[in-house]
């Protein structure tokens, strides 16, 4: 493909992904914000602990360079995790002095229950779809997931498993 053609591609792919996003995504807002308050978390709160689970284990000072937050603001964010019970602090085994901020089993169960949630709501999205549409979709979303594998991703069959049959 040439410049022109790719940039044709991208930009079609760019437009198409925002309007696909904003109508399966139109509730995802709403669903978010009462997910926050029931778990009195705050959008920063939700960041590290989003962050802290990709990284497996990181340290205060690298989220807050990842998060773009004060040093301060991070531990206190950190801090206030803890008190929740999502992360704990561990000890950094190269460096005894720097503790470490990794999830517990607490914060992974909390965040698998906000990413269920917003999967069902584009999932009842796409259900309103003609069915042979859906399968198309799911069949789509089956070689992308085949295609872009991604480690944190759920596996395909926890998707699909939100569509009843």
């Amino acid at each position: 493909m040439n410049n022109a053609a790719t940039s044709k591609v991208q930009a079609d792919l760019r437009t198409l992904l925002s309007a696909f996003l904003a109508q399966a995504m139109r509730y995802d807002t709403d669903t978010l914000l009462r997910f926050l308050k029931r778990a009195e978390l705050t959008l920063p709160l939700l960041s590290v602990l989003n962050l802290v689970e990709r990284e497996s284990m990181t340290s205060i000072g690298e989220l807050a360079v990842r998060l773009d937050y004060s040093l301060a603001n991070a531990s206190l964010l950190v801090d206030k995790l803890v008190c929740q019970g999502y992360v704990t602090r561990v000890e950094n085994a190269s460096d005894r002095r720097h503790k470490l901020v990794q999830l517990t089993s607490a914060g992974q169960a909390l965040l698998a229950e906000l990413r269920a949630a917003r999967t069902d709501n584009v999932a009842q999205e796409l259900l309103r779809l003609p069915p042979d549409l859906v399968t198309r979709t799911i069949e789509l979303f089956r070689a992308i997931t085949d295609e872009l594998p991604l480690p944190e991703a759920p596996a395909i069959t926890e998707i699909v498993s939100v569509i009843p049959e």
